[in-house]
């Protein structure tokens, strides 16, 4: 769970920020240059006058039953842990045309590492080889039908530039020299990875939601002769926080309660990105599609973890989604993983 009772008011990232914040969620800027892809050969696939808003309190869980298995134990004590997953795959319109890949009519592709990567607070996360998360990676695509090029009787059509790592909340409580602005584009980057841009976009509109809400709430009494005493609530603490339109977003159902949860909180992930490959040779980065995987952190080893999480992705690679899915495996902590069936959060709203 995140931290509850964050000491700074929400300040908003322009909309330029915003996609800054998304992309090095999606791909962080040392992957490949903004100007250029490097392609590997085939054969080597191997405002000050507002008031201040009140301290935005963390989204809770929702109380709703759910299946997940609740124990009381910490995760790091587990022998075999339940972990809480993301996943989103979103196309663009050149991806959209393409025809869709299956081990009937695969696609071919080669792979480039774009490396480990820590974001928002220090990590002493340990990642696993480079060799086994290629490995992991390249029998997932299989089972939509992607596979390694093997020129030339199979070149390659798809550059898949994919990148893995830990994101962490900032907490300033801690820090005094993290901005407002630090913390917000902080958690705006990791719902990127955890919903894709809908649930950024989602995410910022409830921030300006919740500051006028937070205006509103505020007023500055004055008396003649008397000292300024700032703004001051007009509702009480409880009236508050059922008002809040993020906590309002994550009561709508289970899977908002997570992804909310997943956004504020500390993840590790895998982002694979889908290029052109023709296009790509020639300098020019034509997205296709862009998977984005996240693992709640808590308790967990990122070497054990992060195989399970792509192995759990396998089927929504290449394949447009609606909206994120969110499940749940278990990973044994002595260095095995378990890779049984994946197990859908149910959506159980009610209407």
């Amino acid at each position: 769970m995140p931290r509850s009772g964050f000491t700074f008011s929400w300040i908003f990232l322009p909309a330029g920020l915003l996609l800054r914040a998304t992309l090095s969620a999606a791909e962080p800027a040392s992957a490949a240059p903004s100007s250029a892809i490097s392609v590997p050969p085939a054969a080597a696939a191997a405002p000050a006058s507002k008031p201040a808003a009140a301290p935005a309190a963390a989204p809770k869980k929702s109380g709703t039953p759910s299946p997940w298995m609740f124990s009381l134990l910490p995760k790091s004590f587990q022998k075999n842990p339940n972990v809480e997953m993301t996943v989103i795959t979103e196309m663009t319109d050149d991806g959209k045309k393409l025809p869709e890949s299956s081990p009937q009519s695969p696609a071919y592709f080669v792979a480039q590492s774009a490396g480990f990567h820590s974001l928002g607070e220090p990590s002493d996360a340990k990642p696993p080889l480079p060799a086994e998360l290629e490995d992991a990676l390249k029998k997932a695509l299989a089972a939509n039908g992607y596979l390694p090029a093997d020129p030339p009787a199979h070149p390659p059509s798809l550059l898949v530039i994919y990148s893995w790592g830990a994101h962490y909340a900032l907490h300033p409580e801690d820090d005094p020299s993290i901005s407002q602005a630090m913390v917000e584009r902080n958690i705006l980057d990791r719902a990127g990875l955890v919903g894709g841009t809908q649930l950024a976009d989602k995410l910022k509109k409830l921030f300006q939601l919740k500051d006028d809400v937070d205006v509103t709430n505020h007023f500055t009494p004055s008396a003649a002769g008397s000292l300024d005493p700032g703004p001051q609530s007009i509702l009480d603490p409880d009236l508050q926080e059922f008002i809040d339109p993020i906590e309002m977003f994550a009561r709508e159902s289970p899977k908002n309660a997570f992804v909310i949860s997943q956004a504020f909180d500390d993840v590790f992930f895998v982002v694979a990105s889908a290029y052109d490959y023709a296009a790509a040779g020639q300098h020019e980065r034509r997205l296709l599609w862009r998977t984005r995987m996240t693992v709640d952190a808590k308790g967990i080893a990122m070497n054990d973890t992060l195989p399970t999480l792509i192995d759990t992705a396998a089927p929504y690679f290449g394949r447009d989604m609606p909206e994120t899915e969110t499940l749940v495996k278990r990973a044994l902590k002595d260095g095995r993983v378990d890779v049984g069936t994946p197990r859908v959060v149910p959506d159980n709203r009610t209407h």
